[in-house]
């Protein structure tokens, strides 16, 4: 009986998977979770795509512009998918990885949260089932068959039909609260830039210094190599912001766009993104608060 148990729990461990992982390059973040059905609810989205990139792994977002090899060949990316089995008082949910044929290629163990809060309770259990993941210290095996294969079938075709940034399908960004409009650092209003003004002044020396938009007060921090803002005493950052061959010039990566940031001394951070819903490119401006 004994054995039994000790293999019905092998069975079920995340770790029976791990050493197919190592051969997909990215990890396709889907804006919603079939079981919560609105975009990033509970910020469960935004909270995947901060974990993942965390722990190593590449992300892309489903409505984002895809990298030519992954266009090439789906099957280089997983998807995440959430399986809840939650009850009257404990929140519970595993993390499954999809290939591109919807075949199941790892599962963690069942995260759990105690939190009477949703969103609390949803963030915790993630993060519990999230360290299975978190332990695995995947490193993208480049050797892998997967790397290589480009898969040329209709079915392949069709997976990636309608996913670039572009795509009418994209669906409508549902805020639920103030905090998660600042999330997503979406301006309400046109800025009007300083016509021709030149970007100068180095990023390096502004860590942990405070912006501001409109009433919400942002916070810029160190994050790996790079750097990453927030909203201020969030947990979770909004935004990274990728580094450049120029000191003061960064690449904007947001769960929903993708742009550049600017430093202007004498005004602020100048943020530029495509807003694929009006089909046009916006920026807007965070002020220091100093």
């Amino acid at each position: 009986m004994k054995k039994l148990v000790i293999l019905a729990a092998m069975i079920f461990s995340g770790n029976i998977f791990s050493q197919d992982l190592n051969d997909f390059k990215y990890i396709i973040v889907p804006e919603s979770y079939e079981i919560l059905g609105k975009t990033n609810q509970y910020q469960l989205n935004a909270l995947t795509k901060f974990l993942f990139e965390k722990n190593g792994f590449k992300t892309i977002m489903k409505t984002e512009a895809w990298p030519e090899d992954l266009q090439q060949n789906p099957c280089l990316g997983v998807s995440p998918v959430l399986v809840e089995d939650s009850g009257m008082f404990v929140t519970k949910m595993r993390i499954e990885l999809q290939d591109c044929k919807g075949m199941t290629v790892y599962k963690t163990r069942e995260g759990k949260s105690k939190e009477k809060e949703f969103q609390a309770a949803y963030q915790e259990s993630f993060r519990d089932a999230f360290q299975d993941l978190a332990d695995l210290k995947y490193e993208y095996n480049y050797s892998s068959g997967n790397a290589e294969r480009v898969e040329k079938s209709s079915e392949s075709s069709s997976i990636q039909e309608g996913r670039n940034i572009t795509s009418e399908a994209k669906s409508e960004v549902v805020p639920e609260s103030k905090s998660d409009v600042a999330h997503e650092v979406v301006a309400e209003e046109k800025i009007d830039l300083p016509a021709g003004s030149k970007a100068e002044g180095n990023l390096n020396s502004l860590e942990n210094s405070q912006w501001i938009y409109g009433d919400a007060v942002f916070e810029l921090r160190a994050y790996n190599s790079n750097y990453a803002l927030y909203q201020l005493n969030a947990p979770e950052p909004i935004a990274l912001l990728l580094k450049t061959n120029k000191s003061n010039e960064f690449v904007y990566r947001s769960l929903l766009n993708s742009g550049t940031v600017s430093y202007r001394k004498n005004s602020g951070l100048e943020i530029s993104y495509f807003d694929s819903k009006n089909n046009q490119q916006e920026s807007l401006l965070l002020k220091s608060k100093d």
